[in-house]
This record gives C-alpha cells, structure tokens and sequence, in this order.
C-alpha cells in the first residue's frame, strides 16, 4: 500500500482498537459499534438522524438526509445481511497532516462479502473526496473490502418505499393476515380489489400488505405511484428501477 493507514475501530468485546489496515482482512465490521458520530455546526445544512433497520433490528446512523435515503434502500435489498454506520475511521498522514475518513455504511452481503460505502458530498464530487476514495481503495485492497457509491431511485419510488417502510416493524407481522393476503394477491390485482377479497377489514389489511411490500413477499411497480389501483402480486412478476434492486455502485476490482 502506497501509505500506511492505521483503521480505528471496534473489537469483539465493544473496545476501540486500532489496526493498520492490512490487519483487518475478516473483521466484521458491519457488525461492530460506531466510533465516531456527527457533530452539527449551526452554519452546516445537513441534518444527521437514525434509520431502524428491519435487518438487523438496530439503529443506523446517517449523517444526511440523503443517507437516510440509502439507508433505506440497503435495508430493503434482500442481498443485505447486515449493515452499520461509521464503524470504523481510516488515519493516515498526508502533507504533514494527519487525514482521517469515516465511511458511510459497513455493508455485510449474503455471500459474505464486506462492501464499504461512501456517498459523495451533497455538493458533489470534490479534490478532498477523490483523494479520500484513493484511500478507500487502497485500504478496501488490502483488507478485502468493495467499495460503493448508493444509487438512488427516483422522487416516486422513494416515495412508496417510505411510505411502506412504516409498516416494516415485525409488531406489523400477522401470519393469519399475510396468508389471506398472499391468497388475495396469488395473480397481480389492483391493491383495493386484493385487500377487498382477503376477507380481513381494511384497517387490518392494509399494514400487513405494506409489511408484506416492504419483505419482498409481495410486489408492485415502484417506479409508480402506489395507489387503489395499483397491481400488487407476486414478486417475480413485478418490476421497477433498477436502483430499487441494486441500490449500490460497486466498483470493479
């Protein structure tokens, strides 16, 4: 590695270590605490907030509106198995000065892959941000890491992702429910006339099918508005953007 990079993180028992980054091949750091959160200055515009994750049934840290945003994206994809924000910090000197990087998101995959996230300024793309990326890379060379940049859908499907996401707590699970529903929505049907026929009353019916939409047990067109007459069925036979089902950019190695 062409500098040397010492990465602050967390061990097995919860205490802060640090290791140079060749040393943290196989650290499941998409399962580890956070060592470093945001702390706002008046003159900054960007909020931080927390994203309950159905995933791992934790709180994730976002330091932006827009993070929160991939938070949830990341929390829907099937291919996540665990996820967690600023868990680790990369140091290193640079210039006479020491530099220091927070990655947005450690992202566990179900193959077992380690992909770190880092989401570009809201500004956009800057000298500082590129060097940093140069870091990432290195580091994610040694350490067995990808790297990613979120992709976000657009204005409507963060819409109905959201607005389903409401209902993605397991206190909004009923198996009694979900199977008249799942039963109700066999064949693609317009959500009113799906919940109609389930037999459920609607005040009961509708959380347990936005729970279902948010677990992938059903499905609807999220590049549409989600509405009475929206088709809702099976998954397989349902479309959308392509950055609903892969809201990353991962970068070749």
């Amino acid at each position: 590695m062409a500098r040397e990079v010492q990465v602050l993180h967390r061990d097995g028992g919860g205490a802060r270590r640090t290791l140079p980054a060749e040393r943290l091949r196989g650290v499941p750091l998409a399962e580890r605490g956070a060592v470093w959160q945001p702390a706002r200055h008046p003159s900054q515009r960007s909020i931080a907030t927390w994203w309950w994750t159905a995933t791992n049934r934790r709180l994730v840290g976002c330091r932006s509106l827009g993070l929160l945003s991939a938070a949830m994206l990341l929390d829907f994809h099937p291919q996540v198995a665990d996820m967690r924000a600023w868990s680790a910090q990369l140091v290193w000197r640079e210039r006479g000065r020491e530099r220091s990087l927070v990655p947005d998101f450690f992202v566990r995959t179900a193959s077992g892959a380690t992909v770190v996230v880092l989401c570009p300024p809201a500004t956009g793309p800057s000298d500082r941000f590129e060097r940093q990326l140069e870091v990432a890379r290195e580091v994610g060379a040694v350490a067995g890491w990808q790297l990613a940049a979120p992709r976000l859908p657009g204005a409507v499907a963060l819409k109905n992702l959201r607005w389903v996401s409401r209902r993605r707590h397991p206190r909004f699970g009923d198996a009694g429910v979900e199977a008249a529903l799942a039963a109700a929505f066999a064949q693609p049907v317009p959500l009113r006339e799906g919940v109609e026929m389930c037999g459920v009353p609607r005040e009961l019916a509708l959380p347990r099918l936005y729970h279902m939409l948010w677990h992938r047990r059903l499905g609807t067109d999220w590049a549409e508005p989600l509405r009475p007459a929206s088709l809702v069925g099976p998954l397989a036979a349902q479309a959308g953007p392509d950055t609903v089902s892969s809201p990353l950019a991962v970068e070749e190695a």
